[in-house]
């Protein structure tokens, strides 16, 4: 039986995809095909329209063979919702780690998470359209790793605005706007998409949530900040 959403390194809660096959890549793959066939037909028909038949018509699957590998088209739900939130909480960690100055990992992180987010956008959008459709467990489960994520950037933005002897009252706050503001670029791209280029948004953005924050919007340095 394969699995996903545990998190015991955190302390996040976890869920259970239950799976027949036990070869853990060729879950993962068929997994994979999964989530990416459903966001499709969901971008199409709805959540509530789509069904199992649609779903694995796209991935090249009979409808046999994917209950070998979900048990529900719930299942289907939590995978896309899951796959999401850890790809953009790992990608962003692994900017964060590679800088060593907080400042500049406060940097890192929004441009991070803008550029996950910019390359996900039709993820993000099913997530915000059907999320509430989870069973309660599910959602507890995703909305833990959400805060989790939040958690990190408060701390994150904590130090830097020690470092750099900036006061920010409520930085959990902060951060839960740092992290949730860049779904601008998915939920607004009917707008922004067609005025203007990916560049000019990421950097845009990486730039506001810099400055909201009271650092200079070009790359700032901590020995400046020391001053």
């Amino acid at each position: 039986m394969a699995d996903t959403g545990k998190s015991g390194r955190t302390g996040i809660p976890g869920r259970t995809v239950k799976s027949v096959t036990r070869d853990v890549p060729l879950v993962r793959e068929r997994r994979d095909k999964l989530i990416k066939a459903a966001i499709e037909v969901v971008k199409e028909k709805g959540f509530h329209a789509a069904t199992m038949r649609d779903i694995g018509r796209v991935a090249g699957m009979t409808q046999g063979t994917i209950y070998n590998y979900v048990t529900s088209k719930d299942d289907v739900l939590f995978l896309v919702c899951d796959r999401l939130v850890s790809e953009y909480q790992e990608e962003t960690r692994k900017a964060l780690e590679t800088i060593p100055d907080p400042i500049q990992r406060v940097r890192a992180g929004a441009r991070a998470v803008a550029e996950v987010i910019y390359q996900h956008q039709d993820e993000i959008l099913l997530i915000f359209q059907n999320s509430h459709l989870l069973d309660k467990r599910s959602l507890r489960v995703i909305l833990a790793r959400v805060d989790g994520f939040a958690r990190l950037f408060e701390k994150f933005i904590t130090d830097a605005a020690q470092e750099a002897g900036i006061a920010i009252a409520t930085p959990y706050l902060m951060a839960n706007i740092f992290t949730y503001l860049p779904t601008i670029v998915a939920l607004r791209r009917w707008s922004l998409g067609r005025e203007l280029g990916q560049d000019v948004i990421l950097s845009g953005l990486t730039d506001f949530l810099v400055r909201g924050l009271g650092f200079p919007a070009a790359a700032a340095t901590s020995s400046k900040a020391k001053r």
